[in-house]
């Protein structure tokens, strides 16, 4: 956990960047810091790394105060991914993801070794290590800057506006590679950035800012829906319900726990699923090859696991609630199947069940 305790920031102009705040970041999340141009983000991404210190204040992480510790140390432990990636064009691939383990008295083989673990684990095939930065694109150079940031597997990530400055596509590609990246690596994760979107799509919780101050944390839902005061909802969106089809992800509603049929079902095992579905509403049972790949569907009045309907539109785990209804609504289908990066399925979304998820989820938030 990051703690911020009464955290003031005045730089030699007299201009208050950061004004008092107190702020609490729990571990092992994605957090962001979202507000206009100005409002003191940045600053306070600098301040938890000691690249500028605080007027007045103290930072704790992991309970110890940050004033106290060696700064250089401390940037050892933290991983840094900014908008410039700031890679050692000199330097390869592999060189500049293993150079912080390699200034910190690591053998070759270590942070080579290294190296090769986290350029599969950003997405990379192991032929890149041997490159310059010149050789790769924006979005792989962007790639290498998340690989080195974890190459001393530090607790904590400070990410300002890393995919800023990408093409709209790489950049949709690259915060999807983030949240699976997160699912296994559980770092907490504090992102600058000014793309609300963005903010939606990958945090946990959100802080918004103005002139120093914070002035709303929740998140995605409880600012989206209950803003704290007109600024937030401006910034929010004035419409909050649509905003949210919009911004937020049908992961947040997928049912992972679903009736299904293999083609070696059992009698009891369809009746089973038969009565499942009919408790959710559902005229068919979707057939699975694998539990991984979806076959089709069966009607849940005269079951035939040989005679399938056809398994039709597949929805990617990525899309936006928007999205999903829109293809679900052309399908003529009250649920479709969902599917991750890598094409395997993972889950139904169901127009009923996301309606009643939310509308619980909004009273649980008054």
């Amino acid at each position: 956990m990051i703690q911020l305790k009464n955290i003031t920031k005045q730089y030699p102009n007299n201009k208050t960047a950061v004004a008092g705040i107190n702020l609490e970041i729990p571990a092992g999340k994605i957090f962001s810091l979202i507000g206009p141009s100005g409002c003191g983000k940045t600053s306070i991404l600098k301040m938890i790394n000691r690249l500028i210190e605080p007027t007045a204040g103290e930072i704790f992480l992991q309970g110890q105060n940050i004033a106290i510790l060696n700064p250089i140390e401390l940037r050892r432990n933290i991983g840094y991914v900014i908008q410039q990636i700031g890679l050692f064009p000199h330097l390869t691939i592999e060189e500049n993801i293993g150079f912080v383990l390699k200034i910190c008295g690591a053998h070759k083989e270590t942070w080579a070794h290294r190296a090769e673990e986290l350029i599969f684990l950003v997405g990379l095939d192991e032929s890149y290590l041997k490159r310059y930065p010149r050789e790769l694109s924006g979005g792989q150079q962007q790639r290498i800057g998340v690989a080195r940031a974890l190459a001393a597997n530090p607790p904590l990530i400070l990410m300002d506006e890393p995919f800023g400055a990408i093409d709209e596509i790489t950049r949709e590609q690259l915060q999807n590679e983030l949240l699976q990246l997160q699912k296994r690596v559980k770092k907490t994760i504090v992102f600058v950035t000014h793309d609300l979107r963005e903010a939606v799509k990958l945090s946990d919780q959100i802080a918004i800012m103005q002139s120093g101050n914070i002035v709303q944390v929740g998140t995605p839902n409880q600012l989206l829906f209950f803003p704290a005061n007109p600024f937030v909802e401006e910034f929010m969106g004035s419409n909050g319900f649509f905003n949210s089809l919009r911004l937020l992800s049908i992961e947040e509603a997928l049912i992972k726990e679903v009736p299904f049929l293999t083609k070696e079902s059992t009698s009891q095992e369809i009746k089973t699923a038969i009565q499942n579905a009919q408790d959710l509403g559902w005229n068919l049972i979707p057939v699975l090859e694998g539990e991984k790949n979806i076959l089709g569907y069966t009607s849940v009045t005269s079951v035939d696991l040989h005679q399938l309907q056809p398994a039709g539109e597949v929805l990617l785990i990525s899309m936006s609630f928007e999205q999903a209804l829109k293809k679900m609504f052309l399908s003529g289908k009250q649920f479709l199947p969902v599917v991750d990066s890598q094409n395997h399925f993972v889950g139904f979304f169901d127009f009923t069940h996301t309606c009643t998820k939310m509308k619980n989820a909004c009273q649980s938030w008054q």
